[in-house]
């Protein structure tokens, strides 16, 4: 947790003005002498003052001015064009943006993995722009997040990828959606259904896709269950997958990506005569195939909502008990799977 607040009427002491000047000051009210609020100013740096947003909102409620209550960071760990080219990212971002905006809260978005980005630096930008609640996106590879003075934030991290420190999260409900999609390809009359996943995208969801593909495998016959593909990267290479085809002989994939499906089809596939094909999370520019929608707007909205809450309750700092809010996703059907039922 961080030190008390610094408070206008602190500043007022520092600086030998009354507190309402200060307040003046801060704002840049005109009516304030350019060397007080210059004084002022000064202080407020020197000694690490901070705005409230909650007040903030309270006193524009009270003098019926439009309600704003603040600026959540939205930290994302490289150039906005490479994250918003990343499944579900930009739909996220942009109901993030949206749903702040209905709240009275703005989103400023900042590359916090810039190469000149020290983490103080950072620090430094967060706290001048007046910036006390954080969102961040999910890293690329799974890892530690950039050392910042947590004490000084309420924050909320988007999916399983930032492995330290252990923040509130907000998340695709994954081992859900994975039963949900084995219970609706099943329906479809699939027996021997495979799954691939990328080594990495494994640890990024905490394992829940795999654990809950795992689970339900156990409770199958046993001419039934099958071993899934650990690939090292994110498409799995052809000979290993051509590789596991043969011993596995599944009647469907699971897929993370769609070039899978791409290389099913390399090899000789017909999908969905020969092979059925469904894919963790649909996606916007591949929209004809089955699979789950992971919802990734309500995943934007949670992720205001929860550091919301938490810097209205000024709850900063790396929690001793993490919370998580986990989104449900829906069937989507399409043409990569079939009935297979026997008439």
């Amino acid at each position: 947790m961080t030190g008390a607040r610094v408070t206008l009427r602190q500043l007022a002491e520092a600086t030998g003005v009354h507190f309402t000047t200060v307040g003046l000051a801060l704002r840049r009210d005109r009516r304030v002498a350019p060397e007080t609020m210059d004084r002022v100013r000064a202080a407020a740096e020197r000694l690490g003052y901070q705005p409230d947003p909650m007040l903030s909102a309270l006193s524009a409620y009270r003098h019926g001015r439009e309600v704003f209550r603040g600026t959540i960071g939205y930290l994302l760990p490289a150039a906005f064009r490479q994250i918003m080219d990343r499944n579900g990212y930009r739909l996220a971002y942009e109901a993030a943006r949206a749903h702040a905006e209905a709240l009275g809260l703005k989103l400023a978005l900042i590359n916090a993995y810039v190469p000149e980005m020290k983490p103080d630096r950072l620090a430094q930008l967060l706290d001048a722009r007046g910036i006390s609640g954080l969102i961040l996106a999910p890293l690329f590879e799974p890892g530690d997040y950039l050392p910042l003075p947590w004490e000084r934030f309420s924050v909320v991290a988007i999916g399983y990828s930032i492995l330290r420190p252990a923040l509130h999260r907000v998340s695709v409900q994954h081992a859900r959606s994975m039963r949900m999609l084995l219970g609706e390809l099943r329906s479809l009359g699939y027996l021997r259904i495979g799954f691939v996943i990328h080594r990495g995208g494994d640890v990024r969801t905490d394992h829940n896709f795999l654990g809950a593909y795992l689970a339900e495998q156990q409770w199958r016959e046993p001419g039934e269950r099958l071993q899934p593909l650990l690939c090292e990267t994110e498409v799995p290479a052809l000979a290993a997958l051509e590789r596991w085809m043969a011993e596995e002989r599944p009647d469907c994939v699971i897929g993370a990506m769609p070039e899978t499906l791409a290389r099913l089809r390399r090899l000789g596939f017909r999908v969905p005569e020969d092979l059925g094909f469904a894919i963790m999370g649909v996606r916007p520019h591949a929209p004809n195939l089955a699979g789950t929608n992971e919802n990734w707007e309500a995943v934007g909205r949670a992720a205001v909502d929860m550091v919301f809450a938490l810097m209205k309750n000024r709850e900063v700092g790396v929690p001793e008990f993490q919370r998580f809010a986990l989104v449900e996703g829906k069937w989507v059907p399409g043409p990569t799977v079939r009935s297979v039922v026997a008439k």
